[in-house]
């Protein structure tokens, strides 16, 4: 089963994926949990004022709930996919199908993590997801790099794999680097933060996945040369 957006801005979901996230959702928490304050104290000096409130686009199975709730962060998550909707009833988490155009009030952080990529028009997309920022509020981007350690294998052969880079239709639409990200920014009139590159099991922008030690061993490597899997944005709103 792929979900794709009912207005064909975005690219089908592999149901893989979406199994793997489901069940590594319960073993994740405590990643989670020390991810989310990690990257809490991050948001705060930017923002200069305690975090009220976080809206998480492409949400998933809501990993960040319960972390953000634990401080008093009140966090909305929102999925185009109905799976993770009835996945949250289920483990009480409350996601909205609701589309981003309808969500109501406005953010101190808006969150999209390996979002962008599956979107057509970028653009577009990242003037919805600034107008749920309050002055002053932060968006914070995580996106596949395109320059990784791990592109760079997938574009030697087909053999390696048959997606070039982190090119891969139907799934990935775009590929992106720093600079690429750089130029989206900008176009936005948005204060840049932080972009930069890390591996996937970084200790502050890495992701809530489960790990073997072969995958340490790369990312640690990969990490090392720059070349991290990972390309992370943080940018901020121009206060009025």
């Amino acid at each position: 089963m792929d979900i794709k957006d009912i207005n064909g801005d975005s690219s089908p979901v592999h149901q893989q994926g979406i199994e793997m996230m489901a069940a590594s959702f319960h073993t994740t928490q405590k990643l989670a949990d020390r991810l989310c304050n990690a990257r809490l104290k991050v948001y705060e000096d930017i923002l200069d004022h305690p975090c009220r409130n976080v809206l998480e686009v492409g949400c998933g199975p809501g990993v960040f709930h319960r972390p953000f709730s634990m401080r008093r962060v009140d966090w909305t998550g929102i999925d185009i996919n109905p799976y993770w909707k009835k996945f949250g009833q289920q483990n009480n988490v409350p996601i909205s199908t609701h589309p981003l155009n309808e969500v109501e009030g406005k953010f101190d952080v808006v969150i999209a993590y390996q979002v962008l990529e599956h979107v057509k028009y970028p653009m577009s997309f990242m003037a919805l997801l600034t107008d749920r920022l309050r002055s002053g509020g932060i968006l914070h981007l995580e996106l596949p790099n395109h320059q990784s350690l791990t592109a760079k294998m997938r574009k030697i052969s087909p053999f390696i794999s048959k997606d070039y880079g982190f090119i891969q239709p139907p799934m990935h639409l775009r590929a992106y680097q720093r600079k690429t990200l750089q130029y989206l920014v900008n176009q936005l009139n948005m204060e840049t933060k932080l972009i930069t590159v890390c591996a996937n099991n970084h200790p502050v922008w890495g992701q809530v996945r489960n790990w073997n030690m072969f995958q340490h061993l790369v990312y640690f490597i990969s990490g090392i040369f720059g070349m991290g899997s990972l390309l992370v944005g943080l940018v901020q709103k121009v206060k009025t």
